[in-house]
């Protein structure tokens, strides 16, 4: 019985890729068929009349704005979004209404007859579209509808208005007769009334301007749309206790944080948290699940993503299941390095820590001590208050926005597994704190938030660091983790193209991010590896789109706060007496950079 199962499996799988290829073929011959259509409506028409060139004119325009819009719709096809594929339908029924009212012409004949075609193609195909489209972007979708119908209103008040004068014979046509009229020549089916120049060229302004507004509206109609719910006290605790228990990855415990949504598995026991930023599906690390169920788990987030016409971008993922993502057809690229210590082996001692010993040795003359805030025994006020003022005093000397989705929160209010470390002088002060995070099942901690304020004393951060990782290795626990370095030990001669232009952003856009300023603060902590990182994506080819959906999710304010950083550090820079100085920093100046900025 499990045999003829298999057999019969195979053979539904067979039949799909051959269904998938036919329709392919079909989408790729709608494209070539609109783009030879919008050609040929260029084509001029000497030898006839005037009012016949007028004639065709229209009916050119209609053609092209048809053509235009098919040829908009053929990636929306690919994805098998239900709703392009219904317009689609529309547009090729009136494009054969067109072509019947013009049956004398063969080309129309041969035209009409392609889009009978195509039309029962489509129809035998249907069940194969069915990607939902976005609901978010149906109000954005009806203004444009609303605009569209505006300009049909405009152009049959002006076909009206040249009826009345024009044609004595038909001064009782109401308003609704020129409204229909319009729409006819908007759909090629009528002739353009002989009018002045001006009233033709705002006829035909007035025509685009409707067929612009019909596209603008198809095309937020057609945005793919992914199902997602908010999660409840349930969902938060049964991650939890799924991270503690398979959690590999250092950046993997961010699963809890409130911008992530959470995919648990229905055929295995498992979660990924992740975010979506347009057409694209961003998750922060890797799956989290049993290994032995890491192929079945990933394969069905991945029809997850696919049934709603999403492209998927994994962020700094490990090499633990490089391979098995190769092999369910992901491409990959290294994007960083992650600051591990095997705690051990750590120390601070000999030429290699000298800069450590140097920073501790201020804080400690300074008279720094270091503590942890045990928030689930007993809630101090004060603490968190101060926590609070370095927290804003921190915000006010950032370059950019505040960074979310690959950082975490500080996060008091629900701490769970969270541990917290700060730094106080003698008088009491409280001017740092770094908040860890566990992974490997609470045998290793991250370091997630590190903030100080503006007045906190020299090398202050590496003593909480080091006092932190101290205590973290008398309690038995193996790994320390200073997070992921982001462009960092990419390799220099690299044939990825993916990897060069990551190259280009690492060396020539620090203002954007502090991409070397931070991959120095978590250097001169010596970790005792330096382990690769990876963006992990499908399709295996990446789009332009989907990087920008990186920047997008970890910045609310997208591309623009970017490039206002980038500007911003390129004036510094030029007016700065010394340019060289950010490549010679001074080892006794406070570190500005330790949180992943």
């Amino acid at each position: 019985m499990r045999d003829i199962f298999i057999v019969n499996e195979s053979r539904y799988n067979m039949n799909q890729k051959i269904r998938i290829k036919i329709e392919n073929v079909l989408i790729f011959f709608i494209i070539a068929t609109s783009f030879f259509l919008l050609i040929l409506s260029f084509i001029p028409s000497f030898k006839v009349p005037e009012y016949i060139r007028d004639f065709m004119e229209i009916k050119n325009m209609v053609q092209r704005a048809f053509s235009i819009i098919l040829l908009a719709l053929s990636i929306p096809l690919f994805k098998r979004i239900r709703m392009a594929w219904r317009i689609t339908l529309i547009i090729l029924s009136l494009d054969l209404l067109h072509n019947i009212s013009n049956f004398a012409l063969p080309i129309h004949r041969i035209i009409g007859i392609m889009d009978i075609v195509i039309i029962a193609f489509l129809l035998c195909f249907q069940s194969d579209f069915c990607c939902p489209s976005s609901r978010k972007t149906r109000k954005n979708a009806l203004i444009f509808v609303v605009l569209s119908l505006f300009g049909i209103i405009v152009n049959a008040t002006i076909s009206y208005h040249y009826i009345r004068l024009g044609f004595p014979y038909t001064r009782s046509r109401s308003i609704i007769d020129s409204f229909f009229y319009s729409i006819n020549i908007l759909l090629g089916m009528n002739h353009v009334l002989s009018v002045s120049s001006k009233a033709r060229h705002f006829e035909d302004l007035m025509f685009w301007f409707s067929w612009g507004c019909m596209l603008a509206a198809i095309l937020y109609v057609v945005k793919p749309w992914i199902h997602t719910k908010k999660s409840n006290t349930a969902d938060i605790w049964h991650a939890r206790e799924l991270l503690n228990r398979y959690s590999q990855n250092s950046c993997s415990y961010l699963a809890l944080e409130d911008d992530k949504n959470l995919f648990f598995g229905r055929k295995v026991d498992g979660v990924i948290p992740y975010g979506i930023a347009g057409s694209t599906v961003l998750v922060n690390g890797d799956p989290i699940c049993a290994d032995e169920d890491f192929p079945v788990f990933l394969n069905e987030f991945k029809e997850f993503c696919q049934n709603s016409a999403h492209n998927m971008i994994f962020l700094s993922v490990t090499d633990y299941f490089l391979e098995e993502y190769h092999t369910q057809g992901f491409g990959s690229v290294k994007c960083g390095e992650e600051a591990r210590f095997l705690l051990t082996d750590y120390e601070i001692s000999g030429k290699k820590g000298a800069k450590m010993r140097m920073n501790i040795n201020h804080a400690v003359k300074a008279g720094i001590t270091v503590h942890e805030y045990r928030v689930n025994e007993k809630r101090d006020l004060k603490i968190e208050q101060a926590f609070h003022h370095i927290t804003q005093e921190w915000l006010n000397e950032k370059r950019s926005a505040l960074l979310q989705f690959t950082l975490g929160s500080v996060g008091l209010e629900n701490p769970m597994d969270k541990r917290y470390f700060y730094g106080m002088d003698t008088t009491g002060n409280i001017s740092a704190f770094i908040v860890f995070v566990p992974f490997l099942g609470k045998n290793g901690y991250m370091a997630d938030v590190t903030r100080h304020g503006a007045d906190s004393p020299s090398g202050i951060m590496e003593t909480i660091m080091y006092q932190a990782f101290q205590q973290f290795k008398e309690e038995g626990i193996a790994y320390g983790s200073l997070g992921v370095a982001p462009l960092a030990g990419l390799e220099e001669n690299s044939s990825n193209p993916i990897e060069k232009l990551l190259q280009f952003v690492y060396k020539n856009l620090n203002e954007c991010y502090g991409f070397r300023d931070l991959y120095r603060a978590k250097e001169k902590y010596s970790p005792t590896d330096w382990l690769p990182a990876y963006y992990v994506y499908l399709p295996k080819i990446p789009t332009p789109k989907m990087f920008y959906a990186v920047a997008k999710i970890q910045n609310p304010k997208g591309l623009r706060d970017y490039a206002k950083s980038l500007i911003k550090g390129k004036m510094k820079k030029i007016f700065d007496k010394d340019p060289k100085s950010e490549e010679k920093p001074n080892p006794d100046e406070k570190v500005k950079s330790e949180e992943k900025s």
